[in-house]
């Protein structure tokens, strides 16, 4: 049996080994993990990804139907029919809800892990943890949301200006639109484990991880998160090749016997399939990221604030001072 030697989080490390420290993490706590986002996130996520395999198998066999028989009325009847408003609205709640409880089951997991120093880490430990912290990040996502248009708003007043000035500008507006809310992006990425960890409300965690993240490390976090994000993307875009295999062989049967293409009721299953499949990895995967995020975040309080250093310093000397046996001379 495998000797369990826990992950010291409290911990500067480069950028090679919080890569490694984070794949080391997953690979460790892989099936406490997993269990508790099956058991916490897994029946949201699971009625989530169902919604949006089937409305995007059913927009793209609407689609090629239209496309076929050249009748852009029908488009925009399936667009103001009231199953098509109703499985958009159910399709938005279940995804925004499978996200916020996936971000909150994998930091409870973390937080937990810290504090007890072992990977054996029940489900209802980490359910009771995401309970208290569902209601907190499901208003941080809400003002985030909120935010990101105000932002985005405020960003846009500059092209305008130089679309006023030149078109030829407008170019430059939209990459400081874009850049602007990288730069953004990036600094708040620590703001959800702020919270859960120090017990910040919204504003003081946005603030805290705008301090840490630009001390000098926002390219650090920001090539990290794209790494690891983009593991987690060519991951989970697996599971849509079938689907695109059958379509680009479909689509040149019907270039070479001259007849349209048509989306057959087997290829729209295979569509619903390999779109929940699609995902439900995604956000299965994103523990990757976030606990990249959750090292980063150790990574920078190490090197601003030294807790993991102080904390070893003061726990030294403080061994068992247990009674010493009486001696006999």
């Amino acid at each position: 049996m495998e000797d369990f030697k826990p992950i010291e989080l409290q911990q500067a490390r480069d950028f090679s080994r919080k890569l490694n420290a984070t794949f080391e993490f997953i690979r460790q706590n892989f099936k406490s993990l997993g269990k508790a986002i099956l058991y916490i996130a897994g029946p949201s996520v699971l009625v989530g990804s169902l919604l949006i395999g089937s409305f995007m198998g059913e927009f793209l066999g609407m689609a090629q139907g239209i496309q076929s028989s050249g009748s852009p009325e029908d488009m925009g009847n399936y667009f103001l029919s009231v199953s098509f408003w109703l499985q958009l609205i159910l399709m938005f709640v279940f995804l925004f809800i499978s996200y916020v409880i996936t971000i909150a089951t994998i930091n409870s997991y973390v937080i937990l892990y810290d504090e007890k120093k072992t990977n054996k880490i029940e489900v209802a430990e980490v359910w009771n943890r995401v309970r208290l912290a569902f209601w907190t990040y499901l208003g941080t996502t809400i003002l985030f949301f909120i935010a990101l248009v105000v932002v985005y708003i405020i960003l846009l007043i500059p092209v305008f200006i130089l679309a006023s000035i030149s078109p030829f500008l407008v170019f430059f507006g939209i990459i400081i639109v874009v850049g602007g809310l990288f730069f953004l992006a990036i600094s708040s990425a620590l703001t959800y484990f702020v919270q859960l960890y120090e017990k910040k409300n919204f504003f003081d965690a946005i603030i805290r991880s705008f301090k840490l993240v630009n001390n000098g490390k926002w390219w650090s976090t920001f090539g990290l998160l794209f790494i690891l994000q983009l593991i987690v993307g060519i991951s989970s875009y697996i599971f849509l090749i079938p689907y695109y295999v059958i379509m680009i062989t479909s689509s040149l049967h019907s270039v070479q016997s001259g007849s349209p293409m048509e989306f057959s009721d087997t290829l729209q299953i295979v569509a619903v399939v390999c779109f929940t499949l699609y995902y439900m990895a995604q956000l299965l995967l994103y523990s990757l990221p976030n606990v990249g995020i959750a090292f980063q975040y150790f990574n920078l309080v190490e090197l601003k604030e030294a807790r993991g250093l102080m904390s070893q310093i003061n726990t030294l000397g403080q061994a068992d001072t247990g009674t010493r046996p009486e001696e006999h001379f």
